[in-house]
């Protein structure tokens, strides 16, 4: 009786508690996979919580479990998708190149990853309409705190000509966003792609010390 009472009947035994929340967190996965999925396939407005808890093999109440509604998934998604983005761009920069290179480097990852369907139909399709723009909290954001913070060092060691690392850090951002902008929009994606590599690669190489700014 007094393991048993100890225990609560079960209720907080260590084993039963951490298979619970597996069982939870492995629900959660699902639902943020099957949301994904659908979102980048086939879009927010034609994609409903039925056919997302359907997809990911769980009850609707399961999907309001985890997630306040299909807004509130949809955030979750681009949130997930979005720094994945920005990890991959910010990993495309080589260290043993010149800083310019580096930026160069990174902004054409990003044209890349603008490129995918999903990533493009998620975070600059439905992305804007349903979170909103980028705005002044992009400077809490990691990425750009790296930024700002590679932008800084470049310029302290004559790397990159003198200027304010966090305006810099905000322009490039933004060039990157409107970049992302045109090529979801494009009737031919790969050849905007194409083209804004061409012209963004002919601007940022004017950051090198001696390009004649």
């Amino acid at each position: 009786m007094a393991r048993r009472a100890a225990k609560g009947e079960g209720g907080s035994d260590p084993s039963v508690v951490m298979l619970r929340s597996q069982h939870a967190e492995a629900t959660r996965r699902a639902v943020l996979d099957s949301a994904r999925s659908l979102f980048g396939a086939r879009g927010y407005a034609q994609t409903s919580v039925e056919e997302i808890a359907e997809a990911a093999r769980v009850t609707k109440g399961a999907v309001y479990h985890h997630f306040a509604g299909k807004e509130a998934l949809f955030r979750a998604v681009y949130a997930e998708v979005q720094a994945e983005a920005q990890s991959r761009t910010m990993g495309a920069a080589d260290p043993h190149k010149s800083p310019v290179d580096q930026i160069v480097a990174m902004m054409n990852a990003y044209l890349d990853e603008a490129l995918d369907p999903e990533i493009r139909r998620i975070t600059l399709v439905d992305g804007p309409a349903i979170v909103g723009e980028p705005d002044g909290t992009a400077e809490q954001m990691p990425a750009y705190v790296a930024l700002r913070s590679f932008f800084a060092a470049a310029m302290a060691s004559g790397q990159l000509i003198d200027l304010d690392p966090g305006q810099l850090a905000d322009l490039i951002g933004g060039l990157a966003w409107v970049a992302g902008m045109l090529i979801a929009r494009a009737s031919d994606p790969t050849v905007t792609r194409a083209g804004l590599g061409r012209a963004l690669d002919a601007m940022l190489r004017g950051l090198a010390p001696g390009s004649g700014q």
